[in-house]
C-alpha cells in the first residue's frame, strides 16, 4: 500500500475544504471529477493513518504548523495523554454537495501520549517562543559559557609560551572559575526545566518557563558521588602502570576524625552555595561570598576565645576595609532587591548563602585548629567524598524547604531534594542528564584549580581569586544573557555599581596590606636567619 509522507498527509488534510468550494466556482462542469479526486485522496490518507505512520511526531509537527496561522492560538490544551483537537478551515457557504464533504482533519491526528508535554497547541506556542529567544547566530543557551571558554582556550595557549605562563594560569583559572560558576547557576536557576504551555500531571498549565531545579544538596552528593566514582576509574586503569597512585595514608584516629570532620564542612559550604543559586543571582552570591575575609577572622577570633586558635591582632584599618566590604556587599543585595528585603523566596537564597560563607570560614579556621592534612584532589575525592555524601543524605530525603518560581505548581510550595529530583525526572530527563554532567565538570574543576593555585605565588593566586569574582559580577551586571532577572531600575541599579566598585576596592586593597604583611614578614624571617649565621661564623672564627 502506497503510504504518503507525513508533510503531504498535512498540507493535503489542511487544504481539502478549500479547494472543492473554489473550483466548483471557477468550473462548475469539472466539480464531479474532482470532488471524486479529492475523495480518493482523503481515504488513501485515511488508510495510511490507519495502516500507522512511522513518524507520528513529525505529522504532528507539520499539522500544528499548517493551521497555527489560520486557527490562532486560543484553541484550549486538552489534558494530559489526551489529542489536542485540530480547528479545521471552514468552508465558504456555497453549494458543496453532500458527497463531496472532506473528511473530517481529526481522522489523522495521530494520538498523543504521555511522553508529549501537554497538548498541540502549546507545543507550537513553545517553539514559536524558543524561535524568539534564539534567534541569532548563537542560541541563549551558549552565550553565558562564551567568554569561559574564550578564557580557557587563550589562558591554554598562552601556558604554552614560557614568557607569558604565569598570566596563561591566571587567565585559565578565570576561565576555569566562571564556567563552573555559570554552569551551575545556569542548572539550578536559569536553565528551562519544563517549558511554558505544558500541561502537569495534576492538570495545571505552567504559564511561564520552569526554571531549573533548585535541590542543591542533592546535586551536592551527586557530585560528590561522580568525582569518588571517576577516582576509583583512575585508580584502576593506572594499578598496573608507572603512574600507580596510592592515596595519602592516614597515620592516627586523629587525622581519620579530621578528614570526616573537614568532610562535612565542605559538604555544607558546596551545598548551601549550590541551593542558593537556585535562588539568587551569580552576582549576589559571589558579592556575598567576597565578605569571607571578615567573617574568616571573627571565626578564629571565635575560636581564640576558647583557647582552640592564636589571638589575631586587631588591625584598625583592616578591620575598617573589611567592614566597609561588608556593608557594601549589603548595600549591593538590598538594592538588587528593590529595597524590598521580604522571608520567602529569594531572601532563602541570601540565607543560604551566607550558611555558606560561614562554613568556608568555619572550614579555614578548622585548617589551624586540626591541622592542614595536605590532601591533593585525588586524596579529597577518597577520602571525603563518601562521608560527605552519607552526611547531606538526611538533608535530601526529609528536609523540605520552599520551592522558587513555578516549581509550586508542580508539586507543593515545600519539597524536599528527592521530591525535587523526581519530578524533574518525570518531565525533563535531559536536566537530570546536566546534573550527572556536572560532576564531571566539578571533578575537572578542583584538579584544574587545585594544580593552578599550587603553581602560583599567594599573591597571585589572592589576586586571581579577587579578580574572577569582580569580573564575572562585573558581566552579570552587563550582559542580560547571565541574569536570572532584568537589572533593577533606577536608582537601584546606581546604587548596585557603587556598591560593587566600593566592595572591589575595599578587599582589593586589604588583599594587599595582606600580601606586604606575609612579605615583611619573610623578610623579617630571613634577616633574622641571616643574622643568626653570621654570629655562628663570628663565634667559630674567635674560638679559633
Amino acid at each position: 500500500m502506497l503510504t504518503l509522507p507525513p508533510v503531504a498527509i498535512a498540507v493535503v488534510s489542511s487544504l481539502a475544504p478549500a479547494i472543492v468550494p473554489l473550483l466548483t466556482t471557477l468550473a462548475p462542469d469539472a466539480t464531479a471529477t474532482v470532488s471524486k479526486a479529492i475523495n480518493n485522496a482523503l481515504d488513501q490518507v485515511s488508510n495510511a493513518a490507519a495502516s500507522g505512520i512511522s513518524n507520528a511526531t513529525k505529522a504532528t509537527q507539520g499539522i500544528t504548523d499548517s493551521i497555527k496561522n489560520a486557527a490562532g492560538m486560543a484553541a484550549t490544551p486538552a489534558p494530559l495523554g489526551t489529542p489536542a483537537p485540530i480547528p479545521t478551515m471552514a468552508a465558504p457557504e456555497s453549494s458543496v454537495t453532500d458527497d463531496v464533504s472532506p473528511a473530517p482533519v481529526s481522522k489523522i491526528v495521530p494520538s498523543v501520549g504521555n511522553g508529549v508535554a501537554g497538548s498541540l497547541l502549546p507545543v507550537a506556542q513553545k517553539q514559536v517562543t524558543k524561535e524568539a529567544e534564539n534567534g541569532g547566530i548563537l542560541p541563549d543557551t551558549v552565550k553565558p559559557f562564551i567568554i569561559p571558554v574564550i578564557g580557557l582556550v587563550v589562558g591554554t595557549a598562552m601556558m604554552q609560551v614560557q614568557s607569558i605562563n604565569m598570566y596563561g594560569k591566571l587567565v585559565l583559572y578565570f576561565g576555569a572559575q566562571s564556567f563552573m560558576n555559570i554552569f551551575m547557576s545556569w542548572v539550578l536557576g536559569t536553565h528551562v526545566t519544563i517549558p511554558a504551555g505544558t500541561v502537569l500531571s495534576n492538570g495545571h498549565i505552567l504559564e511561564h518557563d520552569l526554571r531549573g531545579c533548585p535541590a542543591g544538596f542533592a546535586l551536592t552528593a551527586l557530585q560528590q558521588v561522580v568525582s569518588f566514582v571517576l577516582f576509583l576509574i583512575y585508580f584502576v586503569a593506572v594499578w598496573f602502570t608507572p603512574y600507580k597512585y596510592m592515596p595519602k595514608h592516614l597515620k592516627t584516629q586523629f587525622e581519620m576524625i579530621s578528614v570526616v570532620i573537614f568532610g562535612c564542612v565542605f559538604a555544607c559550604n558546596i551545598a548551601l552555595n549550590n541551593f542558593s543559586l537556585g535562588y539568587i543571582s551569580i552576582g549576589v552570591n559571589l558579592i556575598i561570598r567576597s565578605c569571607l575575609p571578615l567573617s574568616t577572622y571573627l571565626s578564629q577570633q571565635a575560636l581564640a576565645m576558647v583557647n582552640l586558635y592564636t589571638w589575631k591582632p586587631f588591625k584598625v584599618l583592616e578591620v575598617t576595609l573589611m567592614v566597609v566590604g561588608v556593608i557594601c556587599a549589603c548595600l549591593f543585595t538590598w538594592a538588587d532587591f528593590e529595597g524590598k528585603l521580604t522571608l520567602g523566596g529569594r531572601f532563602i537564597g541570601v540565607l543560604a548563602c551566607l550558611g555558606s560563607l560561614l562554613c568556608g570560614s568555619l572550614n579555614l579556621a578548622l585548617a589551624g585548629v586540626l591541622g592542614d592534612n595536605k590532601l591533593n584532589v585525588l586524596d579529597t575525592c577518597a577520602y571525603m567524598a563518601v562521608p560527605a555524601t552519607l552526611f547531606l543524605l538526611p538533608i535530601i530525603f526529609c528536609v523540605s524547604k520552599p520551592v522558587p518560581g513555578e516549581w509550586k505548581h508542580v508539586g507543593a510550595p515545600s519539597m524536599t531534594d528527592w521530591e525535587i529530583l523526581k519530578a524533574t525526572y518525570e518531565y525533563s530527563t535531559v536536566t537530570i542528564l546536566w546534573l550527572f554532567l556536572s560532576g564531571f565538570f566539578s571533578f575537572i574543576y578542583n584538579i584544574c584549580q587545585f594544580t593552578i593555585v599550587h603553581t602560583l605565588s599567594p599573591s597571585a593566586t589572592a589576586f586571581g581569586g579577587n579578580f574572577n569574582k569582580a569580573a564575572l559580577t562585573f558581566m552579570t551586571l552587563l550582559l542580560p544573557f547571565l541574569q536570572t532577572k532584568p537589572n533593577p531600575p533606577l536608582p537601584y541599579i546606581a546604587w548596585e555599581w557603587t556598591a560593587l566598585l566600593c566592595n572591589i576596592t575595599a578587599f582589593s586593597f586589604y588583599s594587599y596590606l595582606q600580601i606586604q604583611a606575609k612579605k615583611d614578614a619573610e623578610a623579617r624571617a630571613h634577616k633574622a636567619l641571616s643574622e643568626e649565621g653570621s654570629d655562628e661564623e663570628e663565634g667559630s672564627t674567635e674560638s679559633d
